[in-house]
């Protein structure tokens, strides 16, 4: 007898009934099979990372119209050079960075965006489905992701700290027809991506899988989605597991010109200690003073052009003046990082128009045509991976030479390094600041023109750059006169924490003691009683030991940056009357008339050139001290104009012997604050502090209070004053102010 599909059913369940009764008969129909099997559930492939509800996934299902779910990254993703905070993940297969994606596939690649396509398709359209993603930081996900990694990229060693499931699931009855998923891994400073395939149904219309980046410097298409044979998705592979193609999402930074085999370089691997290879130009390149034909590229970060250099590393500083030489990263880096490095000379193509871009970017008054470009790159550790990356290009063209120094990445190092350039005796030299003083890491965040990580320098024939027509800087308004147009004294700071003495035409009441003399120092510190020889603040909040005012302390003078210090007192004049109104305003219970003033400005600029320090074409740190008197009140303002980061320990503000009275400007102990400082105020005046230095008087405040304490009370009137106090010492009062209540008054019931 045959059956209907319903009877079927109908028989095997009864079936099952009855042997869930112990006590009921069972019989049996030798005419019918009654042999049943128990369906498995449904499970994704081997390769597949955890998903769905049951891993504790977000879930979305579809619905159509090309749309997209924005995902915050709990850990930033850094995707071919460029880190992201965020990613799109889109219904049709497709995970973005910098903008959501509503077209449709293209092939190979389009270049516009960062995109990772699992399976780029109109799929959305024409199947029901869902997505679901999770982000993870600890657990077996992280182990089973580092052990991936570390299998596939054998000559890498990461311990995976952050991972990023997302799955796609299309044609849901009872199990996905269209299967596929992403697993963004990130690590050790490293960070990869795994694409992995189930099954997939027929696709209508264009589709793609793969990667790309904009301008599409790093792509890959799988070629199996664009030939017609995407259902064999599911047994293709890059590392031998069927299903699963991996792929290492590290590029070069952005700034980088291309550099390896994938540019045509010559390349070479550390063959012996403290090595160099010597290359001779097409095209004669001039370093300042001298045109040379050749050059020597050093394993340990150095570049040299009137012979090689046998020392291991920069041990000397900060210049030595016996050769001419540009450090990209100078340090003994060969012996304890396999090293690599590759080069090539250009005459013509598309690295001379992007050199021809940057140095017209930097010094536009140049006019400039690149002719010649030379490229060299070094990578230390992981090829892969590297653990320290930089690069030096020159650039020439006409009777003009330029070169750019670009860094990516550093690791730890710990030799001595240095990084800049010198000349024979020392006639042009720099040294990049952060290169010297043990934040070295740091290089790939430092410029001189705007452009995190890269360095440009003009290298032959610089008085053509004298010849620019752009105007000369011009100090905030907040700033009293100074520099040659007021005929201040003028110093070139040289360095070697020193200092100059000023013999004050009228004493100056400093909190308490009168001076007649005050020391100036390079460092941005002027002191009373005795010079400071420490060259930054290295204590901390305050010392005790001395008067003094320090407007920026820091180790300016070693930077190894041009500066200016100028100085001048003034006993009438404009300046008095400028001085006497602005004390006025700021202290107007004094009725003020200022009878002395000092003014005394600093200016810092990362520049050997002249010119460039004259306009201010590079990083720059402007900061001044004035110092006011009249009968017997003092005062001292602090101005801020453009400040670079500091790297170095650094300070601003006021302390007194035995630290009676002290002040330090908040923020001013941070370095990377340091910028800004031109827009804090503790007068309503960005960039302008105002100070109280001397005779000192008591000071009525009136003010309307709300509170939800009963003032009736001394312990919380004792505590609402302490509030009050702090306050006004963070807007400028002294710190040694004593509050006390006269008076108080219920205005409201």
């Amino acid at each position: 007898m045959r059956l209907s599909l319903a009877s079927q059913h109908l028989l095997v369940l009864l079936s099952v009934l009855s042997l869930t009764n112990p006590s009921s008969t069972t019989t049996t129909d030798p005419s019918v099979n009654t042999t049943t099997t128990t369906a498995q559930p449904w499970t994704a492939p081997a390769v597949f990372y955890p998903f769905g509800l049951a891993a504790g996934d977000t879930e979305h299902v579809e619905t159509g119209g090309e749309s997209y779910y924005s995902v915050g990254l709990s850990t930033p993703f850094k995707f071919f050079g460029r880190t992201y905070n965020q990613i799109y993940v889109n219904y049709n297969g497709l995970l973005t960075f910098n903008v959501p994606s509503t077209s449709g596939p293209y092939s190979p690649t389009r270049g516009a965006e960062d995109f990772i396509a699992a399976l780029w398709n109109d799929f959305d359209d024409y199947y029901n489905g869902v997505f679901s993603y999770q982000q993870y930081t600890n657990g077996s996900v992280l182990t089973r992701a580092t052990q991936d990694i570390n299998q596939y990229f054998s000559q890498v060693n990461i311990n995976a700290a952050w991972v990023f499931v997302v799955t796609w699931r299309y044609a849901l009855q009872p199990d996905p027809a269209i299967l596929f998923q992403v697993v963004l891994i990130s690590g050790s400073g490293q960070s990869y991506f795994l694409m992995n395939y189930g099954d997939c149904a027929v696709l209508y219309g264009q589709l793609e899988a793969g990667y790309d980046t904009i301008n599409s410097t790093s792509y890959f298409v799988i070629p199996d989605s664009t030939n017609g044979n995407y259902q064999n998705l599911k047994n293709t592979t890059n590392v031998n597991v069927p299903g699963r193609w991996a792929f290492n999402a590290w590029a070069a930074p952005a700034i980088f010109y291309l550099f390896g085999s994938a540019a045509g370089d010559t390349e070479y691997s550390l063959t012996s200690d403290e090595g160099y290879v010597p290359v001779s130009f097409s095209i004669p390149y001039t370093f300042f003073d001298n045109t040379y034909n050749s050059l020597y590229v050093h394993f340990n970060g150095l570049l040299t052009f009137n012979q090689p250099e046998p020392a291991s590393g920069p041990n000397y500083n900060p210049t030595r003046g016996a050769e001419d030489f540009i450090a990209a990263l100078w340090s003994d880096l060969d012996d304890y990082y396999s090293c690599f490095f590759s080069y090539q000379q250009y005459t013509n193509g598309s690295v001379l128009t992007r050199a021809t871009h940057d140095i017209n970017q930097y010094f536009p008054q140049m006019n400039f045509t690149a002719s010649w470009v030379f490229v060299v790159t070094w990578k230390y550790g992981p090829q892969q991976n590297p653990a320290i990356l930089l690069q030096v290009v020159l650039v020439s063209g006409g009777d003009l030479s330029f070169f750019l120094m670009n860094y990516g990445d550093c690791a730890t190092i710990s030799e001595q390094m240095e990084a800049g350039y010198d000349t024979i005796n020392s006639i042009y030299h720099f040294v990049i600041p952060d290169s010297t003083n043990g934040n070295y890491q740091n290089l790939k965040n430092t410029t001189n023109v705007n452009v995190p990580g890269r360095w440009a320098f003009i290298a032959g024939n610089e008085s053509v750059s004298t010849t620019t027509t752009a105007q000369p800087w011009t100090a905030p308004a907040i700033f009293y006169p100074f520099g040659s147009a007021a005929r201040d004294a003028e110093r070139l700071i040289s360095g070697d924490e020193a200092y100059e003495s000023v013999a004050l035409s009228t004493p100056y009441t400093f909190f308490g003691r009168t001076y007649n003399s005050l020391y100036v120092h390079y460092n941005g510190l002027i002191t009373f009683n005795q010079p400071q020889p420490a060259s930054g603040p290295y204590y901390y909040v305050t010392r005790g030991a001395e008067d003094f005012i320090a407007p920026l302390w820091s180790d300016l003078d070693d930077m190894g940056w041009m500066g200016k210090y100028w100085y001048q007192q003034y006993t009438s004049g404009s300046v008095l009357t400028r001085a006497t109104q602005d004390i006025n305003w700021y202290f107007p219970q004094m009725n003020f008339t200022a009878s002395w003033v000092f003014v005394v400005t600093w200016d810092f600029v990362a520049t050997s050139d002249v010119n460039s320090f004259i306009h201010h074409s590079a990083q720059a740190i402007t900061f001044q001290g004035v110092l006011i008197s009249g009968g017997n009140l003092s005062f001292f303002l602090i101005h801020y104009g453009d400040c670079a980061i500091i790297y170095d320990q650094v300070e601003a503000g006021y302390d007194t012997i035995n630290s009676i009275h002290h002040f330090v400007i908040p923020g001013s102990n941070v370095g990377y604050s340091i910028p800004n400082l031109k827009n804090t105020s503790n007068v309503n005046v960005p960039g302008r502090w105002a100070f109280m230095g001397g005779s000192e008087n008591v000071v009525g405040l009136q003010m309307r209070l709300q509170s939800f304490s009963d003032l009736t009370k001394k312990e919380d009137i004792e505590t609402v004053l302490q509030q009050i106090k702090q306050e006004l010492v963070n807007r400028g009062l002294s710190s040694s102010v004593e509050m006390k209540l006269r008076k108080i008054k219920k205005t409201q019931p």
